[in-house]
């Protein structure tokens, strides 16, 4: 019974020494790769962030509004327009945009799905081009709408800009048109402040 007993307890200090040296090992691991981890990720983050906003050659991390937006420079260091994240509540999950916007934050340059669960062959083409690309060009500080919708229809006094929905994705098309208006009508003028700041104080 004895004998039994230590080979028992002699077994468990092996399991647990086992445990404590992968635990250890993985957080070396991760300690030594984090930092590689959050550089990869932040130089894709900067490379969608040129992809909507053309001519630019170099992102950076700006705090406007109290807000973490890019701005985008030319080869020459002039102000080529922003990009601003969108967050919205999709059919599955949060829905995370990215939005390019003019120098003047006035235009809509480039838009595009960073984060996405929503459900194969329905929601996710809202990562298409045929309805991200329905929102570039488009002025930034007139509302967007589901096209065909009550609310998508122009007057003189309320112009919208309607935006035709993915065919059976209605809630993610209107979580991606949601996010937008919420992030521009927050960041559109103080982006335009930001600016003509800019061209005051360059040389």
């Amino acid at each position: 019974m004895f004998a039994v007993l230590k080979t028992f307890v002699r077994q468990t200090w092996l399991v647990l020494g086992l445990a404590c040296g992968l635990s250890a090992a993985l957080a070396a691991v991760d300690a030594a790769l984090r930092d590689r981890i959050a550089d990869q990720a932040r130089h894709r983050l900067e490379q969608t962030v040129l992809q909507v906003v053309p001519g630019g050659t170099t992102a950076l991390a700006v705090t406007v509004a109290e807000q973490t937006v890019y701005r985008v420079e030319d080869a020459a260091g002039d102000l080529s327009g922003w990009a601003v994240v969108a967050e919205g509540r999709g059919f599955q999950d949060r829905i995370r945009v990215l939005v390019g916007l003019s120098a003047d934050g006035r235009t809509v340059t480039g838009l595009t799905i960073l984060d996405s669960s929503e459900t194969p062959g329905l929601g996710d083409r809202i990562q298409q081009p045929a309805f991200r690309d329905q929102f570039t060009g488009q002025p930034s500080d007139r509302p967007f709408a589901r096209a065909g919708s009550g609310g998508a229809t122009a007057s003189a006094t309320h112009p919208v800009t309607g935006i035709h929905a993915v065919t059976g994705a209605t809630i993610s098309s209107l979580a991606v048109i949601n996010a937008v208006n919420e992030q521009l009508s927050r960041i559109r003028d103080d982006l335009s402040r930001h600016a003509i700041s800019s061209e005051k104080t360059s040389p």
